[in-house]
């Protein structure tokens, strides 16, 4: 035998039965001649595994307490008996015989043996590490989930305490002795932390989260919509999903702050869900084509972002029974829906599954949203936060269209895209320039855009070279003045807007219909509520500068379009950021692609001979006046139009007049 503090050898014998086979007193054959207690047949073949897992595990406990009895203060035989507990399936006393082990260790007076200490990793370690992950994980989920088995909101801190809870939580830390696995860890806390969410119209009666804080939904009284929240929970739980979200209940929305939190998180939760279920209120089964496409939910604000968002969605008619039976486990897959909404939204399938978060597509984004309907004037605008990844906006309970006027003003101002400018209708409270609302943008902004050239008319258009009406000196400073100026931008409710702009002449009327005679463009007509013989100056705006200069364009053809990059999730977090942690996982192999034609950049004179082409086309105009509230007198506002002001420079307009009319203009 090994002295007390020597650690025995694998090969050595030791005075107990072997662990790593069958003990000679009840091998398998013994065992099917035995009978089960009140069973007098012989026994079954899982009932004769048992007796014998039954017969292996006692003669190993049999060895682990005659090695700690033999030597109590040696730590090796602790570290059999956390072997074989963890082997077991128990766990939980596998981790205290491993932190035994760890405590004998550290208090053996052979310093060989305290040398052994550095080789393993302590259950504390490991319990933080998996701390560490947990919290990472959830800080990317809802604040409060609804735990599908018992029916109770769950807070973070209680989350945390569910996973804690779990047999996988002591079988990670019973497991991970000499080395953490963070990729494991972390896919089973994101197993473990999938949740899916309820997309439906809102109806009177929701639970609320102050009904529900303290109660179980499964125990709420019965009505339409509690049977409705309870049911979506139950289906959740029988899909194997551990949590569940719904706005009604999940959100205290007497709280202010936790519901500006929610406003622009939302779109990143449905992002992240394992699943989102909706329910069609109103399509009863059985359902037929078309029902998705005349269903209320298809109508709502909130509900355009959800679908958008979500990686996999279940439709559910009101009885709680798939829409079209569809036994497609993704319906945003079934082309079916795809034709549904493709039919609800006006969109072709393939860009409303391409579009993405972000200042991309703003135009196409405003379209979509210009048909739905909101409760709440504000929500419009709330809505849309998370498809144009917008977190820096706070939400002001009660503030009207004011809301939409900030969205607008950030979109413009982050991206400037002007095309936010491309409407007629009534202005907001927010600035003159920005809408009262956003089906305004229901129609296309090309109406008020200079129309594009192709590339072979745009040849024809170029002035030769030899032509001595072309100034081509006042026409490259006229690019470079353009090109200088920066993109329109908001300084809260003001906006500076580069344009080009002429002053009108007196207008002459007929009822609500205003004509100017002009130099620049003619004869313009404008029809208007407002009286324009008693505004003075009046402006006619040109300010669609980007399109003019066309900056996109790098190539002599305009038909070059560059390939689409694919588009990657970000994870809630990268392996990275966990020291010493490692993945296998390789990103999905891209699509190929055909090589684009070859890019020839243009010189500084290709480009002002196809601007000075642009400025011959025509554009929805836009009027500005003094502005009565401006505290300077170089305050503008927009003038509302009832209808779009069509203009086109006139060929006898010099590029020098052009030039000379170049400004920024301050305009509330």
């Amino acid at each position: 035998m090994p002295s007390d503090m020597t650690r025995p050898s694998p090969t050595m014998r030791l005075p107990c039965p072997s662990i790593h086979r069958p003990h000679k007193a009840f091998s398998s054959r013994k065992a099917r001649h035995c009978c089960w207690p009140g069973h007098g047949n012989r026994l079954s073949t899982m009932q004769t595994k048992y007796l014998i897992f039954i017969s292996r595990t006692s003669i190993v406990f049999m060895y682990l307490l005659q090695a700690i009895t033999l030597d109590p203060s040696s730590p090796w035989g602790y570290e059999i008996k956390h072997a074989a507990l963890h082997k077991a399936g128990d766990y939980d006393n596998a981790v205290h015989a491993f932190e035994e082990m760890l405590s004998k260790m550290r208090g053996s007076p052979d310093p060989s043996v305290q040398q052994h200490v550095g080789r393993y990793i302590g259950p504390s370690s490991t319990r933080a590490t998996i701390l560490m992950i947990v919290q990472r994980t959830i800080c990317h989920l809802p604040r409060v989930l609804i735990n599908t088995t018992t029916g109770r909101l769950c807070h973070r801190a209680e989350q945390v305490s569910a996973f804690n809870a779990l047999p996988i939580f002591d079988e990670l830390v019973s497991s991970m002795t000499t080395r953490i696995d963070y990729v494991r860890i972390k896919r089973e806390v994101q197993q473990f932390f999938r949740y899916v969410m309820l997309s439906h119209k809102l109806e009177p009666d929701e639970p609320q989260f102050q009904h529900v804080v303290h109660i179980a939904v499964y125990d709420l009284d019965q009505s339409s919509t509690h049977v409705k929240l309870q049911t979506f929970c139950k289906i959740v739980r029988d899909a194997g999903f551990n949590w569940a979200w719904s706005a009604t209940c999940c959100i205290n929305q007497a709280d202010h702050g936790i519901l500006a939190e929610a406003q622009l998180h939302t779109f990143k939760w449905y992002q992240g869900s394992a699943m989102m279920i909706v329910f069609l209120r109103g399509v009863r089964s059985p359902s037929r084509r078309g029902d998705l496409v005349r269903s209320i939910w298809n109508t709502r604000a909130w509900t355009l972002r959800e679908y958008i968002a979500s990686k996999v969605v279940r439709f559910y008619t009101e009885d709680w029974t798939p829409y079209l039976d569809l036994q497609l486990p993704n319906h945003k897959e079934s082309p079916e829906v795809i034709s549904e909404m493709e039919q609800a939204t006006g969109v072709p399938a393939e860009k409303l599954m391409a579009l993405r978060p972000g200042l991309s597509s703003i135009r196409e984004k405003l379209r979509l949203a210009s048909t739905r309907q909101a409760t709440l004037v504000e929500d419009t605008a709330y809505s849309l936060f998370g498809i144009f990844s917008v977190t820096s906006i706070p939400a002001i309970h009660g503030e009207g269209n004011g809301a939409l006027g900030r969205l607008l003003a950030h979109l413009l101002t982050a991206s400037g895209d002007v095309s936010i400018l491309a409407w007629t209708g009534r202005s907001g409270s927010f600035n003159s320039c920005l809408p009262a609302d956003i089906t305004v943008f229901n129609g296309p902004a090309t109406s008020h855009l200079p129309p594009p050239i192709p590339g072979v008319e745009m040849k024809k258009k170029i002035i030769p070279e030899d032509s001595s009406s072309f100034d081509l000196d006042v026409a490259l400073r006229l690019y470079d003045r353009l090109n200088d100026l920066p993109p329109p931008w908001f300084a809260e409710t003001r906006m500076k807007l580069p344009c080009i702009a002429f002053q009108l002449p007196s207008f002459s009327r007929i009822g609500r219909v205003y004509r100017a005679d002009t130099v620049a463009f003619g004869m313009v007509e404008a029809r208007t509520r407002e009286d324009l013989s008693q505004m003075n100056p009046v402006y006619l705006v040109h300010p669609w500068l980007e399109i003019l200069l066309d900056r996109e364009d790098i190539a002599m053809e305009d038909d070059v379009t560059p390939p689409s990059s694919p588009n990657t999730d970000d994870e809630a977090f990268s392996d990275d950021e966990i020291d010493g942690a490692s993945s296998s996982l390789s990103e999905p192999a891209l699509l190929s692609q055909a090589a684009p034609a070859p890019m020839v950049p243009m010189d500084k004179e290709t480009r002002a001979r196809r601007l000075v082409a642009r400025l011959k086309q025509p554009f929805g105009a836009l009027l500005l006046a003094p502005s009565a509230t401006g505290r300077r007198a170089v305050d503008y506002r927009r003038v509302v139009a009832d209808s779009l002001i069509t203009v086109q420079f006139q060929e006898s307009i010099s590029l020098a007049d052009i030039l000379e009319n170049v400004r920024i203009l301050d305009v509330l």
